[in-house]
């Protein structure tokens, strides 16, 4: 259809997005392509697919997630009976991304199963499994050195992906120390500051010691004896090594 190649040629120019998205989605809806179908004319579903890619990519600049869930939804079937597209890595990564950033690993590894084989290796989809591997591994150092990979999806998402690592870092802290040292504490979770480790403190109901120094985790109390054990060693080990690291960027820098 001439008038959706038109539409597709100017949103991807950046020329009226949201309006160009909204007439194409009413035309491929009159055209019955929004469910696409064997049916269907080749060259119609891939200029349907390139528009519906445009509006993904666009969720996620404009921050808004149900609208990208909307659009993965249209894609998947156009995915399916067309060849590969250069965004489709790019989207299915973000969706891995936000997978991570929301701590849906069940979610995550049901899309990593569907994902076909032969884009697994691609450098974009890759950057959600390593960063996935490490959080469960504790490396969080590495998924700190990973933040220019991680903001090329956007800021917004790097920041979202460091709340949730902080949060990550913030329980084996609570498994595996009484206290820690409010400027180790601070390094751990990569404030710069231990003043911008205040407000999160507050809202994990720690306690800062002003005359000690120290960061009090509030959790441990009530886990028994058995279960202190069974944290604390992978917990401790974590944070030492972190620790370790940070002080080697010290001495780089």
């Amino acid at each position: 259809m001439s008038k959706l190649f038109e539409i597709k040629q100017r949103i991807e120019k950046g020329e009226r997005v949201v309006e160009g998205l909204n007439e194409a989605k009413l035309l491929m809806s009159q055209s019955n392509l929004l469910i696409p179908s064997t049916r269907s004319d080749m060259v119609d579903l891939q200029v349907s697919r390139d528009i519906l890619e445009v509006g993904a990519l666009h969720s996620i600049t404009s921050q808004d997630l149900k609208s990208f869930e909307r659009y993965i939804n249209l894609l998947n079937p156009f995915w399916s009976l067309t060849n590969d597209s250069t965004n489709q890595p790019k989207i299915i990564a973000l969706q891995l991304l936000i997978y991570l950033t929301q701590n849906r690993i069940s979610d995550f590894h049901t899309l990593l199963e569907s994902i076909p084989i032969h884009l697994l290796s691609n450098f974009h989809i890759q950057t959600p499994i390593k960063l996935e591997r490490w959080i469960m591994e504790g490396s969080y150092s590495k998924v700190w050195d990973s933040k220019p990979e991680i903001e090329l999806a956007g800021h917004w998402i790097w920041l979202a992906f460091l709340e949730t690592i902080r949060n990550e870092i913030a329980s084996c802290e609570e498994k595996a120390y009484d206290s820690l040292p409010i400027n180790d504490a601070a390094t751990l979770l990569f404030f710069n500051s231990p003043a911008q480790l205040t407000q999160f403190a507050t809202s994990r109901g720690w306690t800062i010691s002003p005359s000690t120094q120290h960061v009090i985790f509030k959790d441990l109390n009530s886990i028994t004896g058995i279960e202190k054990q069974k944290f604390s060693l992978p917990s401790h080990n974590m944070i030492s090594h972190s620790l370790n690291y940070a002080k080697e960027l010290e001495t780089i820098v």
